[in-house]
């Protein structure tokens, strides 16, 4: 299944060209054409879902595997001292695309690229205890 609209699904259909790094049957990993670093990788699913509440756990799972071994051999390659592995859910979580894909960010120390704060503000036992009611629903 593919979105006529989706440019993943155009790439995946070969409509818009890329610079693809593996495919198999359900995968598809290409270079990001706008990287945040050298070797910044982006991998689909080659069926269009739009997030990861979408996508089929089997598709997830064989996903996974492959961003598992496109990290290991990115790092290995590139000797890079680490990478960001990265997936957005809907606008707010700054999705831009809407096809399901990961993100396989190349880091090194002092990039200065990404930093995310932990807030060092710590919960209150009733915020958390409110949370736990919902989630636990």
């Amino acid at each position: 299944m593919k979105e006529k609209d989706c440019i993943f699904c155009k790439i995946i259909e070969r409509e818009i060209p890329s610079k693809i790094i593996f495919e198999s049957d359900l995968i598809l990993a290409f270079l990001d054409i706008s990287p945040i670093s050298k070797g910044h990788t982006i991998v689909i699913p080659k069926n269009h879902y739009s997030n990861l509440e979408d996508i089929s756990d089997n598709e997830l799972a064989e996903l996974y595997k492959q961003v598992k071994r496109l990290a290991t051999k990115i790092h290995k390659d590139l000797k890079i001292d680490g990478y960001n592995i990265l997936q957005n859910n809907f606008t707010a979580a700054g999705q831009v695309i809407n096809h399901f894909h990961v993100h396989i960010i190349p880091r090194n120390f002092k990039d200065e690229i990404i930093r995310i704060e932990i807030p060092r503000t710590q919960a209150s036992e009733e915020e958390l205890d409110e949370m736990l009611k919902i989630l636990k629903s």
